[in-house]
């Protein structure tokens, strides 16, 4: 099938479904939107971004690590056209949601929950950056995708693997965007995950690793620095980490 443009929603639609959320349970339970996408405001075309919707066959709903690189790598590399800047648009997560990947959304965040309402909100809508990035159930993702591109360019399905191998790993670099978006440093970190076995040690080792890196990374131009600079300076960040969850420890 060729690419088409991948749809989104008018705010006056997104307002209108986040405000109708308890009514439309069954609907997200078991039922479908395509009566209401007949409606105005559902279709509304990105002139960036295209897309052959038939992948969404390939997304396994199963939460299971190598799903979650998976369907990563499907999305990041079948949204073709995204940036970063339209990634942070709510209303093109909440119509895939709704829409195209509505089967497999349900499949992976409605189905062993007790507050299917709560879920949607979290896992079909999009609200700022952090719902973007971390909840909506194919936003999160092509992010996933675009921080694993950025550390391993030449190698996405490897990025992924690291970047996905615990949830703490993706958590920790995530949050510390000044930090993981900055790509001589985030392929460093990636570099170090996949050889240093210390991060296996306990699940807050990334996390005391990240402070550290954060702390001591200000005001430095990685981007002048070649791979083996970088290096010695996340093994100095590491040694500190060491320390620091040695004390907390005891």
């Amino acid at each position: 099938m060729t690419d088409v443009a991948v749809k989104m929603l008018s705010a006056t639609v997104l307002e209108q479904l986040a405000g109708t959320v308890d009514q439309n349970l069954e609907l997200y339970k078991s039922g479908s939107f395509t009566d209401l996408a007949k409606e105005t405001g559902w279709a509304i075309e990105s002139v960036l971004a295209k897309w052959d919707p038939e992948i969404v066959a390939g997304l396994d709903p199963s939460g299971t690590p190598e799903a979650e690189v998976k369907n990563s790598f499907l999305i990041y590399s079948g949204l073709n056209g995204m940036t970063p800047a339209l990634a942070r648009e709510e209303r093109l997560w909440a119509r895939l949601c709704h829409i195209e990947c509505l089967e497999y959304a349900r499949s992976r965040w409605l189905t062993n929950t007790e507050n299917v309402a709560g879920a949607v909100r979290t896992h079909f809508f999009a609200k700022g950056l952090g719902g973007c990035r971390d909840d909506n159930a194919i936003g999160r993702l092509w992010w996933n995708g675009h921080l694993a591109s950025l550390a391993e360019p030449a190698n996405l399905e490897l990025g992924l693997q690291r970047l996905l191998a615990r949830a703490n790993i993706r958590l920790q670099i995530m949050d510390r965007s000044d930090t993981a978006f900055r790509q001589p440093l985030v392929s460093g970190i990636f570099r170090m995950l996949g050889y240093e076995p210390w991060f296996n040690t306990y699940d807050a080792a990334i996390a005391d690793f990240m402070f550290e890196v954060n702390k001591r990374s200000g005001g430095i131009m990685f981007e002048a620095f070649d791979e083996a600079k970088i290096d010695l300076h996340l093994s100095e960040c590491l040694q500190f980490a060491k320390l620091r969850g040695a004390k907390q420890s005891k």
